[in-house]
């Protein structure tokens, strides 16, 4: 991301994006108490800038393409940051953070099968020099995802507005028995809306050699079965949010899903998942300072029923979000 001064209008208009990552200029003018045309001019700025960005998401659990596993490395001295890169460039890995705590790195990596997952594993991951040891979480449940993180800058009833309009469906639900099924055209949408979340119908539909009017419907009944979902991608920093950390929670088996669910409740909690593994509840928070994450960590985390251990890491590096390497370090990959 490019230099760039975020005032609290502007983190205003990034929360309206994180509550409905397609809404116009005019609603989000709406919510935000501004105008339609300063909104588009602070948008425009906001994107060219790399500071946000809105991306389509194929949802693995709904889809039955994929599934996902959080893998943590810890590295000899100094290797962290060199295998982090050259992580990050995996097709499989979504997200890729250097942190500071137990362990050096953290990948959620997306495999299609057993087979596929002991390739990675056992083949592709040993070959980085100075990874010390590993430890896996393989994601069972999803309480809550980035597609419905609110950190809570706008208020209430403006972000329910907000998501009422929403077609894609920002919640959590359980993984369906069977795949939903997806025609050459609806591949081709969601391929298309993966790299622009916020295309327009019309140039939608030119690139799928479409009417508007087909792409607009196609697109919605991906998102109202849940196949397509929207995302605003967004660092916690530029909305004042600067302490990124994760957390790998035992929790008694018993109250898995209460913890899980007061968690996915608050505000500082981007995701937060169930997992197997040596933790069992696995998610990404960001608060506002040290100060914050200590009372994050003794009131809601302390408080959680069946809290048995609790391990917290927190992000000195952001190298990829959202299956994209951070702007700054493409041209390290040779990406323009």
């Amino acid at each position: 991301m490019t230099s760039l001064k975020v005032d609290d209008l502007d983190r205003l208009v990034i929360a309206a994006l994180l509550a409905h990552p397609r809404a116009t200029h005019a609603t989000i003018g709406q919510a935000v108490r501004s105008s339609e045309a300063t909104v588009s001019r602070r948008l425009m700025r906001l994107r060219r800038a790399g500071a946000v960005r809105v991306v389509g998401a194929l949802d693995s659990q709904i889809s039955h393409r994929a599934r996902s596993v959080f893998v943590r490395l810890r590295c000899a001295p100094g290797a962290a940051d060199e295998l982090a890169l050259p992580l990050a460039q995996w097709n499989e890995t979504g997200s890729v953070k250097v942190l500071t705590g137990s362990v050096d790195c953290v990948a959620e990596i997306a495999y299609t099968s057993n087979e596929h997952l002991y390739a990675l594993m056992m083949h592709r991951l040993p070959q980085f020099d100075g990874v010390m040891a590993t430890f896996s979480n393989q994601v069972i449940r999803r309480f809550s995802t980035p597609h419905g993180w609110n950190p809570g800058l706008l208020p209430e009833d403006a972000v329910a507005g907000l998501r009422a309009d929403r077609r894609d469906r920002w919640s959590e639900r359980r993984e369906p028995d069977e795949a939903a099924p997806m025609t050459e055209l609806d591949e081709q949408i969601v391929g298309e809306l993966i790299g622009d979340g916020r295309m327009s119908w019309q140039e939608l539909a030119a690139r799928c050699g479409v009417t508007p009017s087909t792409a607009r419907r196609r697109t919605e009944a991906l998102m109202t079965r849940g196949v397509l979902r929207m995302r605003t991608v967004v660092e916690p920093e530029v909305l004042g949010l600067t302490v990124n950390a994760f957390v790998w929670l035992t929790i008694n088996p018993t109250k898995i899903g209460l913890a899980g669910e007061i968690l996915a409740r608050h505000r500082n909690v981007v995701m937060i998942a169930a997992t197997t593994g040596d933790r069992n509840l696995c998610g990404e928070i960001a608060v506002a300072s040290d100060s914050a994450l200590y009372e994050f960590l003794s009131e809601t985390v302390g408080h959680l029923p069946g809290l048995i251990h609790a391990d917290v890491a927190v992000a000195l590096r952001t190298v990829k979000r959202a299956g994209m390497i951070a702007p700054e370090l493409l041209t390290a990959v040779g990406q323009p």
